[in-house]
């Protein structure tokens, strides 16, 4: 970081004396070889301390913005009244003059601005009624629009470059600002999520208390079916394992809210057909695939899927201007497989800043995350968007 800092000052000061230095090396030639001629009459160690200090001023102009050209006005006025009257000063007092105008123009300052174009308006004309900026009355116009072309380059420059620090942190606020929001997303989906396992956790310790309850009373029986008792054993087992899983899934993902317990029972697969009922009610034909052996899924598992497919298909009527839906379920093994196809506009779209609670895209990943899925969106083939989500489908058995 420190590193940095010093490049970039040692950038700044290269570029505020670049043209300094290009003039005062013109002036020690020019000096050196037409010493004590006409051109630079007097000794030449006088010309060069004039030419030094004027330098010098527009050299430090971002410390004193104000007092640097200021200064560089006066040294090159007093170095001018070493010439005769009836010949020209140094070129070089020329170019320094320019150099103070366009400093004057590139204050940022608006009273300094102001201040700095008086003063330069009042030199002139000051200057052009005692013989200062020439002897002749030809020589005025050539300075003035000079001096006006210096002001102005310096004016123009100032803003595109104040223009462009201001884009730029505006750039930084909003990025800055979408970070916030997509974090503050993250927070409420987890938060979400946490809330919905903790009820598919407290639903499955339900059922393994009813199960023990009763398993507990029959062993108590004149008759017990060794059947039955094993099979309710193992399905308090394989409840409980599942609990277990999500359970640990839900520690990893809670966090504190304000909002209430949902009562009721939380959505599956099972519950697609009426999602896509209600996508059909909006007018949108829907065609479905469902391929493979459609087993039991785990409550938290079939929960996610369910949500994924319900962000899809929310997202397709919010934003994609589509006719017609393709969904696809497929049952492997070792993973499900989801996706969303739709025809709407082909290009990408905002998809993660999508209205409601699942918030697009974000929402998604944040689920899949949780079970160690991976979910990708983007323009689908032939236009249109995709969404595809695959889950790994962890077997949680007996024994």
């Amino acid at each position: 970081m420190r590193r940095r800092a010093l490049v970039l000052r040692l950038r700044r000061v290269a570029l505020d004396w670049a043209a300094p230095t290009v003039i005062l090396v013109i002036g020690i030639v020019n000096v050196s070889q037409q010493a004590r001629s006409v051109a630079y009459p007097g000794p030449p160690g006088q010309h060069l301390a004039f030419l030094v200090v004027a330098v010098a001023g527009l050299g430090v102009r971002r410390r004193a913005p104000l007092l640097a050209p200021f200064l560089t006005i006066a040294v090159v006025t007093w170095w001018t009244t070493l010439w005769p009257a009836e010949t020209q000063g140094p070129f070089e007092g020329f170019l320094l003059m320019v150099g103070a105008a366009y400093c004057l123009g590139s204050l940022h300052d608006r009273r300094k601005l102001a201040t700095g174009a008086g003063t330069l308006a009042a030199w002139f004309v000051i200057g052009m009624f005692v013989d200062m900026v020439g002897g002749r009355a030809g020589d005025v116009a050539p300075i003035a629009v000079w001096l006006a072309v210096g002001f102005g380059v310096g004016y123009l420059i100032s803003r595109r470059t104040e223009q462009a620090r201001q884009a730029w942190q505006a750039t930084r606020i909003l990025a800055a600002e979408q970070e916030r929001q997509t974090a503050r997303a993250v927070e409420d989906e987890r938060a979400r999520i946490a809330r919905e396992l903790h009820d598919v956790v407290a639903h499955g310790l339900s059922v393994i208390v009813v199960q023990a309850g009763a398993e507990r009373r029959s062993l108590h029986g004149p008759e017990v079916d060794e059947q039955s008792v094993d099979a309710v054993l193992g399905s308090i087992e394989r409840v409980g394992r599942e609990a277990l899983v999500d359970l640990r899934r839900l520690l990893g993902l809670l966090r504190r809210t304000d909002e209430p317990v949902a009562l009721s029972p939380q959505p599956g697969l099972a519950q697609l057909d009426d999602l896509l009922s209600s996508v059909r009610e909006a007018g949108l034909q829907v065609d479905v695939d469902i391929s493979g052996d459609r087993t039991s899924l785990p409550p938290g598992l079939d929960l996610t899927a369910y949500r994924i497919m319900q962000e899809a298909l929310t997202n397709v009527l919010k934003h994609a201007n589509a006719h017609c839906v393709r969904v696809g379920v497929a049952f492997q093994r070792t993973h499900l497989d989801l996706e969303v196809t739709d025809d709407g506009s082909p290009g990408p779209r905002n998809r993660i800043a999508a209205a409601g609670p699942g918030h697009g895209l974000i929402g998604m990943r944040e689920r899949v995350n949780v079970f160690g899925g991976t979910v990708s969106a983007g323009t689908a083939v032939g236009g249109g968007w995709s969404v595809h989500a695959r889950l790994p489908v962890t077997a949680v058995g007996v024994g």
